[in-house]
């Protein structure tokens, strides 16, 4: 079965969709929607995402919406064990839940605001002191981890750092650069096969 995957680019929040399922070998399909044609708005992608967003997977008979869901789903469905630990190992299956969440909640708001627009220097001023604030707390959940091992769970890579490294270079700045433990992170992370057939950097 083929897994049909909507999105406007390679580098929308469906990278990291496409990662996984690169990194899974499974067959997907992309369709990349042209928002200035009104295809996020046309009848059928709304009856597949009401919002009009991207990505949407369409896995048989199983719609599914928010890229943090789609990979939680597609890990569990078809990398059970391997990209996504199992349900009874508790601690990990914990730990990994909470860097699925922390990736799109803690993380992506911090670097949201750096694509905010703003149109005086004085919000500007605000916005890079909030992301530069913001950064070092979020550095202090990943730097000790990191410092440790090669990747966010002890047990190996998974569905987690894909997750992790497609959203942390929207801060490369505040986050990546001059903390080496991050810089090696991401060096592991973009040059691993299945990331650059997805085109994801």
């Amino acid at each position: 079965m083929t897994i049909h995957l909507y999105s406007m680019a390679y580098q929308d929040r469906s990278d990291r969709v496409r990662w996984l399922l690169e990194e899974m070998k499974i067959s997907y399909e992309d369709h990349f929607l042209n928002k200035n044609g009104g295809e996020l708005n046309s009848e059928t992608y709304r009856k597949l995402n009401p919002m009009g967003r991207v990505p949407t997977i369409v896995d048989g008979e199983i719609v599914l919406n928010e890229s943090a869901a789609i990979c939680i789903y597609l890990a569990d469905r078809y990398s059970y064990g391997q990209l996504a630990p199992k349900l009874d190992n508790i601690a990990l299956r914990a730990e990994y839940i909470k860097w699925m969440v922390f990736s799109v909640g803690s993380l992506e708001s911090v670097v949201a605001r750096m694509f905010t627009h703003v149109s005086t220097p004085e919000e500007k001023a605000v916005t890079y002191e909030y992301v530069k604030t913001q950064s070092e707390i979020l550095k202090l959940a990943l730097i000790p981890i990191l410092s440790k091992q090669d990747y966010i769970l002890s047990t190996g890579f998974c569905a987690a750092d894909i997750m992790l490294a497609t959203i942390l270079p929207g801060a490369q700045e505040f986050l990546i650069s001059g903390n080496l433990a991050l810089e090696n992170y991401m060096a592991r992370l973009i040059n691993r096969e299945a990331a650059i057939k997805a085109k994801v950097f």
